[in-house]
């Protein structure tokens, strides 16, 4: 009979790549029969739709209606620097600590009401999102026996004038959380750095890739994509269409190396999936520069595994704020040499010169030199395809980290 309860808490405005490892757990029929589940989140309608799309039906969910204020730090650019700052933290401090008193009461009671032995809190980044930090607190009041922090991402430091008031804060949040976990080792020690936190109290453990399938056939695809008939070499980027994710970096790269591709290549072709402010902007840069014979704009795929399927090549450009890209893992799952930037958690997942190639961030050259040589040899590619999903099934399936976590919920409940 399963008595063990975890309960798992996120807040995202969307489904987004942190949820991934969520949606492994919730998914996995072992942690289902070891551990009785359940699920709370900060409710959207785009929240609740990823959701749905991606994890079983019977897991019980607690919708929370919580407000969110990050909106209102944001200050007309005209203000003199100075007063910019001094509005945007006093603005922070009268709308973060009422607002934190709220989520706390709401999740205390939540958390009397469900009674978890272990509470897993969901965070994209650290200090993100406020509720998740109001979860760690509130998970105390309640008398949770073993409080959990998943950080997705690289921890902000107190350089950034906006963190200074959750100083005191992080105090307690470092010393309430039995053990923080993140995706990479670099996140490990950023995180250990800002928090001051003992060597016990923090582990890395990897993300996987989820097992998720595509829908389409890969004609199907490339005819929907107007590549029908198509028989050049294809790169893709899934990211949104925002300044760190590097977009510019690669076309800059592409007016590089376009002569050169164009002189010695039997096709080739640029795909860019994804949405985001920065769309009108890197639109008018291709057409007026060029390229768009060989740059295409895709959209959102509803299912970005057909997406995957068709490239011959995956490229993240990113320039800042990465830490263990999902659609790295799923390509490499899908058995997709990688062109990445060496940053945070990338580099302990792209095998450089094995499963693809890095390069440094911000460095079109590099970045052109790396798409030349992946574009000229089908061989190459071939070889470090396959490379890349050997790894992916010994260093990142859903088994191997499912089970890290169930081992992990064990040693928990020794403790």
């Amino acid at each position: 009979m399963v008595t063990t309860k975890v309960h798992y808490h996120s807040d995202c405005p969307f489904f987004a790549g942190c949820e991934n490892m969520l949606a492994v757990l919730l998914n996995s029929d072992e942690l289902r029969a070891s551990y009785n589940i359940s699920f709370s989140f900060r409710f959207s309608a785009e929240y609740f739709d990823g959701y749905r799309s991606r994890v079983n039906d019977d897991v019980p969910l607690y919708p929370l209606n919580f407000t969110d204020f990050s909106d209102m730090i944001k200050l007309p650019v005209w203000f003199p620097q100075g007063v910019r700052r001094f509005l945007m933290v006093l603005t922070k401090i009268i709308t973060t600590w009422p607002l934190m008193a709220y989520q706390i009461y709401k999740l205390t009671r939540l958390f009397n009401k469900i009674k978890p032995d272990i509470l897993h809190i969901n965070n994209g980044g650290y200090p993100g999102a406020l509720s998740a930090r109001a979860a760690v607190i509130a998970g105390r009041v309640a008398g949770v026996p073993k409080v959990v922090m998943v950080v997705n991402n690289l921890a902000v430091d107190y350089k950034n004038f906006l963190r200074l008031p959750d100083y005191l804060v992080d105090r307690k949040i470092a010393n309430l959380v039995d053990l923080f976990i993140t995706g990479s080792e670099v996140a490990a020690k950023r995180l250990q750095s800002v928090l001051k936190l003992h060597d016990y109290k923090i582990r890395s453990l990897h993300n996987c890739a989820a097992n998720r399938l595509g829908d389409e056939k890969s004609n199907e695809t490339l005819n929907r994509l107007g590549l029908s008939g198509f028989d050049g070499v294809i790169f893709g980027v899934v990211a949104l269409l925002i300044p760190r994710k590097g977009h510019q970096v690669l076309f800059d790269a592409m007016l590089d190396i376009i002569e050169k591709i164009n002189k010695e290549s039997k096709g080739f072709k640029l795909l860019i999936e994804g949405d985001g402010p920065l769309l009108e902007k890197l639109t008018t840069f291709v057409n007026s520069h060029g390229l768009s014979e060989c740059v295409k704009f895709v959209g959102n795929e509803r299912n970005v595994i057909n997406f995957i399927s068709i490239l011959d090549v995956l490229v993240l450009p990113s320039i800042a704020d990465e830490d263990f890209p999902n659609v790295i893992l799923e390509a490499m799952a899908y058995g997709k040499p990688v062109i990445a930037s060496s940053i945070a958690g990338i580099t302990e997942q792209v095998v450089d010169g094995e499963t693809g190639l890095l390069v440094q961030p911000n460095n079109a050259q590099q970045l052109g030199n790396a798409i030349l040589k992946l574009n000229h040899n089908e061989s190459l590619r071939d070889k470090m395809g396959q490379a890349a999903s050997l790894r992916s099934q010994n260093f990142f399936s859903p088994d191997l980290v499912v089970a890290n976590y169930m081992k992990l919920y064990k040693q928990l409940n020794k403790d």
